[in-house]
């Protein structure tokens, strides 16, 4: 008997004790399965009704942050002002309270809150917690904005790992960081940080809908390259615009998307251009030329042609390396990326992590080029390969692939 109140003495101490920021492996150890058992009595249900959730979570945990909960001169339950009373005071230096903590009834995380600001606002509070036990949202209330947005973090505790959560209740609450000012300090740091995301979302839309109002020159040229790495042909010009001047900008609710207006639009331009070169030829015009694909370059003085810059990329890697098979490995290896291989023995080599886009060209000697990729791309493999084989551009090679 005596070594078994000797034993709950010990837990009793351990539950209150002072501790640093710092959790010792058995501490930490202690308040992982505090929050394994609050877990579980979440999922069943167990905490009816305020006073169990501060008896049953509340206390336990700040014990294990550090707070000694018999002391007064550390946690002061039932703390009133002026305005009314909050659940628990914990204070921090000078004996002035440092955070409030609210406990609600279960399901009731987000009742209370303007009480609670009324309150740390009256007490210069700088931190605040609003919790029912399963959710814990901390709030810093000198912040600006709604009460949703001042608030830094909501805790899910039955919904996060035990080790996660930990680190979040030391974070904002843990006695030592209270006193060192630490704690109010990653308050703050996380508020900034929300805030300026918070903004930059809201910017969105807008950056959004400038990019597809203007003809800018990245998107029109990324849209292009992107086109005909997947197709291998380059995409007329005025279509890239138009498609990009008919997405619908944010906000706008029409039903049709910009899809079916580009292609509605396209099919009936082409009807006025087939009426147009009926006119043409009647009147003895010829028709305005189509835009051409096709690329030419010059190696070693001869002059090459082809359809598109995939087939001129496969044509020029393999009047190249056939010069020296032997040194197709190393150029391979150089031009390997974390996620690419330019150049492998296999289609499904060239891109491991997506095989349903790869697409390859036979490049001679078991060797195969990747196609899929912008002609900003292609151009670089071809300056690659000429600087493994010795060769000047564009003295040797001369080439220019569209929107390289």
């Amino acid at each position: 008997m005596r070594s078994l109140l000797q034993r709950v003495s010990n837990i009793r101490l351990l539950a209150v004790a002072p501790r640093g920021h710092r959790a010792t492996q058995g501490q930490t150890g202690i308040m992982i399965e505090l929050l394994k058992n609050i877990g579980r009595r979440l999922a069943s249900n167990a905490y009816v009704n305020e006073a169990s959730i501060s008896h049953g979570i509340v206390i336990p945990v700040l014990g294990q942050l550090g707070w000694d909960t018999a002391d007064p001169l550390q946690v002061v339950p039932e703390f009133a002002n002026e305005r009314g009373r909050v659940d628990f005071a914990l204070i921090g230096l000078g004996q002035k309270p440092a955070i409030f903590v609210e406990v609600k009834q279960p399901g009731r995380a987000q009742d209370g809150d303007r009480q609670l600001f009324e309150y740390s606002f009256h007490e210069g509070v700088p931190l605040c917690v609003l919790t029912d036990g399963r959710e814990w949202s901390f709030y810093l209330p000198g912040g600006q904005g709604s009460y949703d947005d001042r608030r830094v973090y909501r805790l899910q505790l039955d919904n996060r790992d035990p080790a996660e959560s930990q680190a979040i209740l030391e974070r904002y609450l843990s006695r030592s960081g209270v006193r060192d000012q630490s704690a109010f300090e990653h308050a703050r740091q996380d508020y900034q940080n929300i805030a300026g995301r918070r903004e930059a979302l809201q910017m969105i839309p807008n950056a959004w809908n400038a990019l597809i109002g203007e003809e800018n020159d990245v998107l029109i040229e990324t849209l292009t390259d992107k086109a005909e790495a997947l197709s291998g042909y380059t995409p007329y010009p005025a279509d890239v615009i138009r498609f990009l001047s008919q997405l619908r900008p944010y906000g706008n609710s029409s039903d049709r998307s910009p899809q079916a207006n580009l292609i509605s639009n396209i099919a009936k331009e082409q009807l006025d251009d087939v009426s147009a070169a009926a006119e043409s030829t009647s009147a003895g015009k010829s028709s305005p030329p189509a835009a051409s694909r096709s690329v030419s370059w010059t190696l070693f003085g001869q002059n090459y042609s082809a359809d598109n810059a995939s087939i001129a990329l496969a044509q020029i890697l393999r009047a190249i390396t056939k010069r020296d098979p032997a040194k197709i490995p190393a150029l391979a290896a150089a031009l390997q990326t974390p996620k690419r291989q330019h150049i492998a023995r296999s289609a499904a080599d060239i891109s491991p992590g997506r095989p349903d886009l790869a697409r390859a060209a036979d490049i001679g000697n078991g060797w195969m080029v990747g196609l899929n990729i912008a002609n900003r791309t292609k151009m670089a493999v071809i300056r690659e390969v000429c600087k493994a084989y010795g060769l000047s551009m564009p003295k040797d090679l001369d080439v220019q692939l569209p929107n390289a």
